[in-house]
């Protein structure tokens, strides 16, 4: 087994370091409050709260600050941003911070907070916050120059200088506790230029299993710059079998995820060992979580499904309701996948006689000026209304508000990918499908198939409420915006 597996600290230990982050802001927030009250107290010859009324405040303030935090992804994998980043983001969260707070006095009328009390707050509290941030960095650092943590990795390439030397450098490893044991070539390339903090031993893909086993390794990465690199299924089943995580971290990778606003250096699994009592409590958690919203966006958007299907009804007759087989991989679960009609009537047999004319790549047909269209479905394809009856997937258990985007089986068997490379990226079925995902605030028609999946396996590992909660906080402007969509 590998040494990742034998130590549950090595294990724990970073995401424990991401829910200390949390945390430490509440207690900086809370704090950058109690000075600002002080400051006030002892300078300030106005109004001064009293320090009984100034603690529910914060409270206040301090759950505000963090609820827009996680809306913007300030807690997703703090451990593997740099201090940049965190500072755009910190920006970001007080920025809207003070617009939420602000707004919220305004339209309940509370008139007892003094404005230089909150004025002053969003001066000192981003500062305290900030010194708490700077102290997390510098534990981190210690940790991991300490050896708390620190994960054997191996690098993989089909092309080795290439892809490694010229785009994916070394410099984030140590930074992130990742020791570099070795080197596996899957292409004809040799390694003629060697990382200047010392020599790495190379090896061929069939002596993968036994450098795992010899040398504990923790991590696989695969740098390639193509995704389906050859040997993937053989690598992934390694994985599966040591238990152990499968990345990618290719210049298409780092790119697609700056895309999506997802910023991570440590690339994207392919596949990650399973959790079952996490997934298990994560998985009735988001039932209950769809559940609830689900009914509640019915409720509140029932005037616009009536009207949708009236305009629908009155320029192109029956049926309303589009309903096709999807499924998230080859081979996977199918079910009925509902939209709103948007096409006419044939628009599945005409499908052939355009197929020369396909702007997508991959299994998916995408045209800017699809001639199917109804002139009622170009408004509801740009603004996503054509979605809305997903919501009775929802209900029914097929799918999720947030996750993978499900695909026409059609489509799906269309693909060519072998059996090996569908197995070997089946964790993407390992969560139902979603309305929306990365996929849908990335650019949704203007992401390739291949670029999609990688997305979709992002996701698949840091999935939980937190994230899910982020992309539809983002999903809202992409869609109001009609980014992407036709």
């Amino acid at each position: 087994m590998s040494s990742y597996t034998n130590h549950p600290i090595r294990r724990a230990w970073r995401y424990a370091f991401d829910r200390g982050i949390i945390f430490v802001d509440a207690m900086t927030i809370f704090g950058g409050g109690l000075t600002t009250w002080y400051i006030l107290r002892n300078n300030y010859n106005g109004p001064v709260l009293s320090l009984n009324s100034t603690l529910p405040l914060l409270i206040y303030f301090t759950g505000i600050l963090l609820l827009i935090g996680v809306l913007i992804g300030l807690y997703r994998a703090p451990f593997y941003r740099n201090a940049r980043y965190q500072l755009i983001l910190l920006a970001k969260t007080y920025s809207y911070g003070a617009i939420a707070i602000l707004a919220a006095f305004y339209f309940f009328r509370v008139l007892f907070v003094p404005r230089s009390y909150t004025l002053l707050f969003m001066i000192v509290a981003p500062f305290h916050v900030w010194i708490g941030r700077r102290v997390m960095l510098m534990v981190q650092r210690s940790l991991v120059k300490w050896g708390m943590g620190h994960l054997n990795v191996l690098m993989v390439s089909d092309d080795h200088n290439g892809a490694i030397e010229r785009n994916v450098g070394y410099e984030w490893l140590a930074e992130l506790g990742y020791d570099l044991r070795g080197f596996v070539s899957i292409g004809n390339g040799h390694a003629e230029k060697l990382p200047a903090n010392g020599n790495y031993p190379e090896y061929q893909l069939d002596e993968m299993k036994q450098v795992v086993e010899r040398e504990g390794i923790d991590r696989i990465f695969i740098t390639s710059t193509s995704f389906v690199v050859k040997g993937l299924h053989e690598i992934v089943a390694i994985g599966r079998q040591k238990q152990i995580k499968v990345k990618v971290v290719a210049p298409e990778a780092t790119r697609l995820l700056k895309t999506s606003r997802v910023y991570d250096v440590a690339g994207i699994t392919i596949y990650t060992p399973p959790r079952p009592v996490q997934e298990a409590t994560l998985r009735i958690l988001k039932r209950t979580f769809d559940l609830i919203n689900s009914i509640l966006i019915i409720i509140l958007l029932s005037p616009v499904y009536l009207l949708t299907a009236l305009a629908i009804f009155i320029e192109s007759g029956r049926p309303v309701i589009y309903s096709q087989k999807r499924a998230a991989i080859k081979g996977g679960p199918e079910f009925n996948f509902f939209k709103f009609r948007s096409m006419v009537r044939d628009a599945d047999k005409l499908r052939e006689e355009l197929s020369q004319q396909n702007e997508s790549s991959g299994p998916m047909f995408k045209m800017k000026n699809d001639p199917r269209l109804t002139r009622v479905g170009r408004f509801l394809r740009r603004y996503s209304i054509d979605e809305l009856p997903q919501i009775f997937n929802v209900l029914k258990g097929d799918m999720s508000l947030v996750g993978p985007r499900p695909l026409p089986v059609t489509d799906l068997e269309k693909v060519g990918y072998s059996d090996e490379i569908w197995e070997a990226i089946s964790d993407r079925a390992r969560t139902k499908p979603g309305i929306t995902g990365l996929w849908q605030i990335s650019g949704r028609s203007n992401i390739k198939f291949n670029e999609m999946v990688l997305l979709d396996l992002y996701y698949v590992e840091h999935q939980s409420l937190a994230f899910d909660l982020e992309i539809l906080f983002e999903t809202i402007p992409a869609v109001l915006f009609g980014r992407g969509a036709y």
